[in-house]
Order: structure tokens, then C-alpha cells, then sequence
């Protein structure tokens, strides 16, 4: 039966996701053909994470998906995008050269996020597989991504005196998508080597019907310019409407 009930939110939610991609023409790897019966396909959402990568182009395969420069913090919106063995290219704007290409294989139906990440001399794309359970008016669900190169090992606090949201948390992990009551959270990140507090966000709305990726980003190395320093971003994913 849970089964079955995943099944079934997934197909809803790669329902909702062709809808909102054709009726808003998001930037995608498939072209429409009026007429011509949609290919198979999955969805897929790219976050650039890196605080010293430039401006950048993504390509998959020879197909180009950005249209403007995809700068540092931004997320372009789930995509349709051909299935099997996919090379994502990532490239200075306007640039032939490649900073980092990695194959994924793509299935069918899914939706996933992909998050490029780390230092320009070591960076890196991780893809993560988007499922969640259908939220409602009084919940949330909530994942967080780690992304930070110098953050170490940390745990996330959604409230001071409760058990961590995420423990032992290190660069390039994520927990899953968990239940949260709809309303207001103040969020810390706490050191585990130092037991320090590295970053807060207070009054943070989770709002129902929502489903959401946390992300930390960012450098804590002292000197770090200002946008790049390290920091919480909040990224919707999903909205049951």
C-alpha cells in the first residue's frame, strides 16, 4: 500500500511539474513539436553552489539549458529532460572551456536536483532523487543540502532544546525530506568540532502545502566577501496547490 501511494504521488507530481514547464516555458532539454506526442522524460532542477565558480553555462549533452548566465545562489526551475546516460557540462558564460562534466544516468519519471558545488579546483555536481510525501495545510516537508566547503561537520537546530534536525552532517550530504508543522522556526547551525554557532536564520515561514530544500552555502573562512559568506537559503520545491 505504500508503495502504491508513492506511485501515485509521484505520477501527481510529474503531472503538476509538465503542466507548470509547458504552461510557463521553462528552460528545458526537450523541444514541444504541437502535435507530436511528448517524449518520455524526467524533471530536473540545477542549483549552483559554488563561491568562486563564475557565471556559468549547463549543457546536457550537446543540448544547452541556460539561456542567461546562471549566476552563484540561483536555482533554474524543474526542466524536462531526455532519459538514459546524460552529460552535464558546466562552462564559463559565453566560454568554451569546461570547468567540470559528470554523467548521471537519468530515469524515467523521476524528478531530482541537482546541486554544483565546491571550489573552483575541486568542484563537483551531486544529483539527488526528489521524493516527498504529499503535504498539507497544517505541514511541510523539509531536506537539507549541505554545501558549504570550510562548514566541517555540523548539526541544524529548528528549535533551541529539540533533537537536531540533521546530526553529523558533512560537505555534499543532505538528509531526506521530513514532516514539519506549518509556522515560524529560528534555525541554527552548530559546529561539532567546536561547538560553535556558524549561522542562524530566525523566523524562518515553513508554510503549508509546501515542500522545501535547505540549503547551506557559502564560505566561513574569515575575509569572505559578503555575498559569498556562509549562509542558510531556503528553495521551494513544490507547492500542492
Amino acid at each position: 500500500m505504500i508503495t502504491t501511494m508513492k506511485m501515485k504521488h509521484n505520477m501527481r507530481t510529474v503531472a503538476m511539474l509538465l503542466l507548470l514547464s509547458l504552461g510557463f516555458g521553462l528552460t528545458g532539454c526537450l523541444d514541444d513539436n504541437e502535435g507530436t506526442p511528448i517524449p518520455p522524460a524526467a524533471f530536473i532542477s540545477i542549483y549552483h553552489g559554488s563561491p568562486d565558480a563564475p557565471n556559468l553555462d549547463v549543457f546536457a549533452n550537446s543540448n544547452r539549458v541556460t539561456t542567461n548566465p546562471f549566476r552563484y545562489t540561483e536555482t533554474l526551475p524543474y526542466s524536462r529532460f531526455y532519459l538514459g546516460e546524460r552529460t552535464f557540462k558546466f562552462s564559463p558564460y559565453n566560454s568554451v572551456t569546461s570547468l567540470l562534466e559528470k554523467t548521471f544516468t537519468i530515469e524515467e519519471d523521476v524528478v531530482y536536483s541537482m546541486f554544483f558545488t565546491g571550489m573552483e579546483d575541486d568542484l563537483d555536481a551531486i544529483l539527488l532523487t526528489d521524493e516527498w510525501a504529499t503535504p498539507n495545510q497544517e505541514s511541510a516537508q523539509l531536506r537539507f543540502v549541505h554545501l558549504s566547503p570550510d562548514a566541517g561537520l555540523i548539526e541544524v537546530q529548528v528549535e533551541e532544546g529539540d533533537s537536531p534536525f540533521v546530526d553529523n552532517s558533512d560537505f555534499k550530504t543532505h538528509s531526506n525530506f521530513e514532516d514539519l508543522d506549518s509556522g515560524t522556526y529560528n534555525i541554527r547551525v552548530v559546529s561539532k568540532g567546536s561547538g560553535e554557532t556558524l549561522v542562524t536564520a530566525n523566523n524562518v515561514e515553513l508554510r503549508g502545502n509546501r515542500v522545501y530544500t535547505l540549503v547551506l552555502r557559502g564560505l566561513q573562512e574569515e575575509g569572505t566577501e559578503v555575498e559569498k559568506r556562509l549562509n542558510l537559503q531556503l528553495i521551494t520545491n513544490f507547492i500542492n496547490f
